[in-house]
């Protein structure tokens, strides 16, 4: 098995990076990004078989974990059955699930699976140099601008840690 880090996104992290213009940029950290194939219909905008170029990874879930998704979507109202299937995916991968979306983000929370957001997959991003801290908030401006809301207190601290940089840098 390789080295390298596997994270699960969801469609919302994606849509979010799209928006802020460094959804490419992405592939090229030290890590790999899958979903699970249930949400791979979702991705229209930007369409899945450009994504799949870029180095976004598929995986099917075994049809073991379905009855898992049923069982969480019938504790939690809000995420939907292919959000769930992410969070089934990072689970049974042991890995960490990588989305804004706040009711998924619960969820996971309360079924043991470390969460993440788009701003820190930014922060990763800036902290490889991949982009830079102005790059990052000017990626957040333009994710905030289409009316996407990636999770408020982690971007919030992080901006703060990018202006900081930028200072120090410029």
């Amino acid at each position: 098995m390789s080295s390298l880090r596997y994270y699960v996104v969801d469609t919302n992290t994606i849509i979010d990076l799209w928006y802020g213009e460094i959804l490419e940029k992405i592939f090229q950290l030290p890590c790999k990004f899958i979903i699970p194939d249930l949400i791979k219909h979702e991705m229209r905008n930007p369409p899945f078989q450009s994504l799949s170029t870029m180095g976004l990874l598929v995986e099917t879930l075994d049809s073991g974990l379905i009855p898992e998704i049923t069982q969480i979507m019938e504790r939690f109202e809000k995420p939907s059955y292919e959000d769930i299937s992410a969070l089934v995916l990072a689970r049974s991968r042991k890995t960490i699930l990588i989305t804004g979306d706040e009711d998924l983000r619960h969820a996971a929370m309360e079924c043991g699976v470390d969460c993440l957001g788009t701003c820190w997959l930014i922060d990763y991003l800036a902290d490889q140099s991949i982009i830079t801290y102005k790059e990052a908030i000017a990626a957040y401006d333009r994710i905030r601008k289409n009316r996407r809301n990636p999770p408020f207190d982690e971007c919030k601290n992080l901006l703060s840690k990018w202006r900081q940089r930028r200072k120090l840098l410029e």
